[in-house]
């Protein structure tokens, strides 16, 4: 993947950025009440997708609050069962902790199709197609790890809004959830870029008589 340190600061090429950012920040804090969650999740679902069309720049306006809400609540269900196999697996005697590790990180390396998929097609049943996530994992790997250690340091880095009288976590925390959605979104324009790439290179071939090319 290039320019994965845009992520860092794409958002800022937004003229509107104060503002958007400011009112993310509010939802952010307002979601330790839970109000706000689905609709910073909505929000980030319509950037991913912006991201994955190569348009995430200017930022989503804070419109359409309803489809936001609508969204963003489905795709939370979505996360809250897959991680109810993790929270199983946390009573598991002796070994609960390291399982519940695994999971997790498993469920870390699906996020990006899991997010961008549901963002672009908006089906429920796309979150549940394991085949696909597997595919996805097995055959990109390398880039995955990059980006969600990227995310995670960004999270990280977040923790550092304590310091403008702690309220700033919440809009540093924003900060890098918008980080995280654009890099997922990056992530799987890539894949499905590469995956046009081989399928017209698999379905035009030369002919083995003529030297022309035939589709199958």
């Amino acid at each position: 993947m290039d320019n994965l340190g845009r992520a860092f600061t794409f958002m800022f090429e937004d003229k509107s950025w104060p503002g958007k950012v400011l009112l993310g920040g509010v939802f952010v804090l307002l979601s330790s009440i839970l109000i706000g969650i689905p609709f910073v999740v909505g929000y980030l679902l319509e950037l991913a997708r912006r991201a994955y069309e190569g348009n995430e720049v200017p930022l989503p306006e804070w419109d359409n609050m309803g489809d936001k809400f609508t969204q963003g609540l489905i795709f939370s269900i979505i996360l809250l069962i897959y991680s109810i196999p993790g929270i199983i697996l946390q009573v598991v005697p002796c070994l609960g902790t390291c399982l519940g590790g695994i999971y997790a990180i498993a469920v870390a390396l699906v996020l990006p199709h899991l997010m961008v998929r549901f963002a672009v097609n908006r089906d429920f049943n796309e979150a549940f197609k394991f085949e696909a996530l597997f595919d996805f994992v097995k055959e990109n790997i390398g880039d995955i790890v990059i980006v969600v250690l990227i995310a995670l340091g960004m999270h990280i880095i977040s923790w550092f809004g304590v310091i403008l009288l702690v309220i700033g976590v919440f809009f540093t925390l924003f900060w890098a959830c918008l980080g995280k959605a654009y890099l997922f979104g990056k992530l799987m324009q890539k894949v499905d870029s590469v995956a046009v790439v081989v399928e017209e290179t698999t379905t035009d071939t030369p002919d083995s008589e003529g030297g022309e090319t035939t589709e199958r």
